[in-house]
């Protein structure tokens, strides 16, 4: 037996319940007790790959389709098994094609099913913190647990420094370019820059010009403290974390079918704690499908409907989209030129795996 078969199209999302029991994943595909191995790999040379569950009730999504280069576990690569990515199905769009939209509120709020909304933001969201307009579209407030989006809006910027304490930061250089300095190092970061920033440290943004107008987004993991204006640049960076600023660049996006991701941060620059990255979708409608994360998402350009089973919300350029981990959701375009997101998530991982 050359290669594995695929039993199934999504992976398996499975309860260990006990700390350090060992599990013998099925390799080969003909298991007849998917994801786990009952000997059917005799003779085939795939053998079955054991692993142990780290903590009692460990929640892991095991690969069904054997495609894995992370086997036992999913990465994404179910997504590459057909030529384009799983849309709604027939009967998916009959039983909803009755759904009226949900429309945002006083508060720029759209409510959809378990916890997940759409938020728009608007001038009465901001409030002054130094020379910079803040909003916060993702927090406690609002059915976040884990993580929280401030969006930061300037012209030209500012030399102040900024901290969000001991939490991770995520930004995203929505609008401008100019430099972003951490505790006297300057990076220089353009439009759709990703860039992390380490618990304990700092920073800054100013604009190339002093006329530069510049939007400024922000994913905080942990959630919880609020932006502070410093009266000195922290001297605090973290070594080891050389991979800091990514640039958006086509040549580094990866395929997941004819959908595309470009991580901007994560685990190769030290986002441990969030994960960031710019998506691309054709005009089409996913099938409704789950994420073991909890997930922010700023629609780029494009429009479309962010769905779950029984509601629906329009989304255009400046939405924010909150994602409650495991709840089931579809994002539609309806923009013939696509639609460009940029969405961060924790914990980190694969934007490409889902379940």
């Amino acid at each position: 037996m050359e290669k594995p078969i695929a039993a199934s199209p999504k992976p398996f999302l499975v309860t260990l319940p006990k700390a350090g029991r060992s599990y013998f994943w099925c390799a080969c595909g003909k298991s007849r007790k998917q994801p786990f191995c009952d000997g059917s790999h005799t003779g085939t040379g795939i053998e079955p790959i054991a692993f142990k569950a780290k903590y009692d009730g460990q929640e892991v999504l095991l690969c069904g389709c054997k495609q894995s280069k992370a086997g036992p576990f999913c990465d994404g690569s179910h997504n590459a098994l057909s030529d384009s990515y799983e849309l709604a199905s027939a009967e998916e769009k009959a039983r909803t094609a009755n759904v009226v939209t949900t429309e945002p509120g006083a508060d720029g709020m759209a409510m959809l099913e378990g916890g997940c909304y759409v938020k728009r933001l608007n001038r009465t969201d901001y409030r002054p913190l130094g020379q910079w307009q803040v909003a916060q579209p993702i927090g406690a407030q609002t059915g976040s647990r884990f993580l929280d989006q401030w969006q930061f809006d300037s012209s030209g910027g500012s030399d102040e420094a900024m901290s969000f304490g001991d939490s991770a930061v995520a930004l995203f250089v929505q609008q401008g370019k100019g430099h972003i300095t951490i505790a006297g190092r300057s990076f220089a970061v353009k439009l759709e820059s990703g860039l992390y920033v380490a618990p304990g440290e700092a920073f800054s943004f100013i604009g190339d010009s002093a006329s530069e107008t510049l939007r400024l987004i922000a994913v905080v993991c942990p959630g919880g403290p609020e932006p502070r204006i410093l009266d000195s640049m922290s001297a605090a960076f973290t070594p080891g974390l050389p991979y800091r600023l990514v640039d958006t660049d086509e040549s580094q996006r990866t395929a997941m079918a004819d959908r595309f991701y470009q991580l901007l941060v994560g685990d190769e620059e030290g986002g441990l704690e969030v994960t960031e990255f710019i998506g691309e979708i054709p005009r089409s409608r996913a099938a409704l499908h789950r994420h073991m994360y909890e997930e922010a998402i700023t629609i780029l350009a494009g429009e479309g409907y962010m769905w779950t089973k029984g509601a629906r919300a329009a989304v255009k350029p400046g939405d924010v989209i909150f994602l409650p981990m495991k709840q089931q959701h579809s994002l539609e375009c309806t923009t013939e030129d696509g639609l460009r997101l940029m969405g961060a998530f924790y914990p980190s991982g694969s934007p490409a795996i889902n379940y």
